[in-house]
């Protein structure tokens, strides 16, 4: 069954925070801690954040055989809009699904006029190297004081 991309809906829920629970601890423990790691899930993979997210229409997830395997949340940030969140579970990671989900967001970013941001932690080198192979290039953070490494993948230009 082909991969498929779809807007998250209530009954995704607890899948899409699956992911989370399952995607933070590889990819911030070994950096950052476990504090950090639990922080963040009690933070931003409550049922609240990402009930609410998904109520207002955020959050997009890649279903493989009916089953939610990667999602991401995408906001407007002023005339842009941003990827909050990409996270694929740890099984179905290089198979393509990050790749179809920021595919996705580009095109509603581009649907309503803007580029598509993102930001990333600097002791996350691969992550760098994932957005830079999607077509996304350095850009500065939107406000001062932030600590992350902003991107933008800018829409194309007319020839």
């Amino acid at each position: 069954m082909p991969l498929i991309i779809r807007r998250a809906n209530p009954d995704d829920l607890a899948a899409v925070r699956l992911i989370g629970i399952l995607s933070w601890p590889p990819t911030y423990g070994p950096a950052r801690g476990a504090e950090y790691v639990v922080d963040g899930l009690d933070r931003y993979w409550n049922e609240e954040a990402i009930g609410s997210a998904i109520r207002e229409g955020r959050i997009d997830v890649a279903l493989d055989g009916g089953d939610v395997v990667g999602m991401a949340e995408i906001d407007r940030l002023g005339d842009d809009f941003v990827l909050w969140k990409l996270y694929v579970a740890p099984g179905h990671q290089h198979r393509g699904v990050g790749r179809r989900l920021v595919e996705a967001a580009k095109t509603r970013a581009r649907a309503n006029g803007g580029d598509l941001v993102t930001e990333y932690d600097v002791g996350n080198p691969a992550v760098r190297g994932f957005y830079l192979r999607a077509g996304f290039v350095d850009d500065v953070a939107p406000w001062p004081g932030t600590d992350a490494v902003w991107m933008r993948s800018p829409r194309e230009t007319p020839v």
